[in-house]
């Protein structure tokens, strides 16, 4: 289906369909995590492959009116990613160090990311990438954050049905019409995967994935300039402490797949 044919499919759904069922979240949550064993005072990095942007995807009844627009944010993404685990790794007794990520590793990130099926694990040539990084930052693990894809790969059967596909990072989801509570208050997404990687002899190997699209926050305080395709960057930033919180609610979920030996 083309961009424009999925954009007309999503009108009249968009913001309906973006709540969670229960019986997904609690399916999540069961599930029994998988523990990566770290030894106290580990050096544990924290890397960032997510550009700083929002996309806002706009549905409307008439199909000419509906929009995709990508905009640059001045935002301190890897700072943000640091905050929002410091914290946890603090306590649990580890050393979190932040660590640009390799000039080859960022060259690889539609392949690491994007193309990925992560929930198998990391594809083959990424593993000896993340493992160079480990070595010449002296790491024990990594935690990197990097854009996901709204489609099943990535959310498997959490997929945001009536969105395009395509959609990828940190979203607004704005329709046209809408009533209710929600009513003027575009959607929050957060379509990242934000990945624990522990460090062998052979590389990097995948011990967890938190993938953050099961999330839904609304930007209540939004007023719609006159122009929706033209949201000022000063209003934009209004957005950068409402995905800075998912962020940081999608590192406790990681974390909880990390252990450390006493």
């Amino acid at each position: 289906m083309t961009r424009a044919g999925m954009a007309g499919a999503a009108v009249s759904t968009v913001l309906g369909l973006l709540a969670m069922s229960l019986s997904g979240d609690f399916a999540t949550a069961a599930q029994k995590p998988a523990l990566l064993k770290l030894a106290a005072g580990a050096r544990v990095g924290v890397v960032n492959l997510l550009d700083p942007e929002v996309t806002h995807f706009h549905a409307s009844r008439q199909l000419q009116n509906s929009f995709l627009k990508t905009s640059s944010v001045g935002w301190p993404v890897s700072a943000m990613l640091m905050q929002a685990l410091r914290e946890g790794l603090t306590q649990m007794g580890l050393t979190p160090v932040a660590a640009a990520p390799t000039e080859a590793l960022a060259r690889a990130r539609e392949a690491c990311f994007l193309n990925a099926a992560l929930a198998k694990g990391l594809p083959k040539a990424c593993g000896p990438l993340y493992g160079q990084l480990a070595a010449a930052e002296h790491l024990e693990a990594l935690i990197v954050l990097g854009p996901g894809l709204n489609d099943s790969m990535h959310a498997g059967g959490i997929r945001r049905r009536g969105l395009p596909e395509y959609l990828r990072g940190w979203c607004i989801v704005s329709e046209e019409g809408v009533t209710g509570v929600t009513a003027g208050a575009p959607a929050l997404l957060n379509l990242t995967e934000l990945l624990l990687i522990g460090v062998t002899a052979s590389g990097g190997e995948l011990s967890a994935r938190q993938w953050g699209g099961e999330q839904t926050e609304y930007w209540t305080g939004f007023k719609p300039p006159a122009d929706l395709k033209s949201i000022a960057d000063a209003q934009l930033n209004e957005l950068q402490p409402l995905f800075a919180a998912m962020l940081r609610q999608q590192a406790v979920g990681l974390l909880t797949h990390l252990e450390v030996a006493r």
